[in-house]
């Protein structure tokens, strides 16, 4: 729990952190008393910022007269100062709107958007896809490539296509692939995904037995390659805006940078990054971040919800020394706002 601080500390404390999130460098009394109008004396300045120091809101570094915020500093300023600061980016808002009457696909929405985020904020931005366990299947459809393979398509209520081919040893005619794919269609179109349990295709394996006259062998075949594609687990991370990585003072350090760049090159670390979350709208500062690559970046992430089901993540990676009202509002925006685009490209 962050210590309570007085309405003097608290605006000390606000001037620093502004401060140093523009220059990158630690901030003295006199700069404090020269840029910012305090009603008190540039002794006080300079008592407040100790007592800040002593009670783990600033640091010190090396020899130098001036202070940076902590984590704890940032944690505080996140929690009791920012939001008076926070405004919708009118500018993102149209660029979202724009993307939605391009009637573009659910993939090419989330990497833009990615983009586009990651330009207004000057950060590294991410955007995972809507998990797909928790969404409908709208329609599944086996449709014939050659004599001997088919292709399965399966289409989300969130809008998620997954396709796979599927090569068999017999060859079925137009009537069969009529037969089953109307059985495949009444059983599982506008089932939740996390209902079709083993049960539930042992069943459906049954029928397809008793109303086709299959061999065996292709029966499995098409149940293994439907859970194949209903048991994925894993959302694919969209991201943009690495090089801003580089332009940040606190990431000089090749060592760090590479760590940094490491996690961010790598889909599972992503993931690790970002899952675990329980609020619509989180801020990891430091090392709150559960990666120990990360604990030098803050972490801005909000949840969005279709409307289908299915949920994803907006983030955005940066320094501790982000500007932390203009991420929160850009990404909260983004995850308000991504559902409706994304249910309007499937129309």
């Amino acid at each position: 729990m962050v210590e309570e601080i007085s309405t003097r500390k608290e605006k000390v404390l606000k001037a620093i952190i502004q401060e140093h999130i523009l220059t990158a460098e630690p901030v003295g009394s006199r700069t404090l008393a020269r840029k910012y109008d305090f009603d008190f004396s540039p002794a006080t300045i300079r008592n407040e910022m100790a007592d800040l120091e002593e009670m783990g809101f600033l640091e010190q570094p090396h020899t130098s007269a001036g202070r940076i915020p902590s984590d704890l500093g940032y944690r505080f300023y996140v929690d009791r100062l920012v939001e008076e600061e926070l405004e919708k980016p009118v500018s993102l808002k149209h660029y979202l709107k724009e993307l939605s009457r391009q009637k573009s696909g659910v993939e090419d929405i989330m990497s833009g958007m990615a983009r586009m985020l990651s330009r207004m904020v000057q950060y590294t931005a991410i955007v995972s896809e809507p998990g797909f366990s928790e969404s409908k299947i709208s329609r599944l459809e086996l449709l014939p490539v050659s004599s001997r393979k088919l292709l399965l398509i399966v289409i989300t209520s969130s809008g998620l296509v997954n396709d796979k081919i599927i090569q068999l040893e017999k060859k079925l005619t137009e009537e069969e692939l009529e037969n089953l794919n109307r059985i495949l269609s009444r059983r599982l179109a506008g089932r939740k995904v996390s209902t079709i349990t083993g049960a539930f295709l042992q069943d459906l394996e049954e029928e397809l037995k008793r109303r086709l006259n299959y061999a065996a062998e292709i029966i499995k075949r098409l149940e293994q390659e439907i859970t194949d594609i209903l048991d994925k687990q894993e959302m694919k991370i969209y991201l943009d805006g690495t090089s801003y990585i580089l332009e940040q003072p606190e990431f000089n350090d090749i060592q760090s940078l590479k760590k940094i760049l490491k996690v961010l090159d790598r889909q599972e670390e992503l993931r690790r990054l970002v899952a675990g979350l329980e609020d619509e709208l989180e801020v990891k500062i430091g090392a709150e971040n559960k990666l120990q690559e990360m604990q030098n970046c803050s972490l801005v992430v909000a949840t969005y919800r279709l409307e289908g089901g299915g949920t994803g993540r907006v983030g955005v990676i940066g320094p501790t020394r982000m500007e932390y009202p203009r991420v929160i509002s850009s990404v909260d925006l983004t995850a308000e706002l991504i559902s409706k685009f994304i249910s309007s490209s499937g129309r």
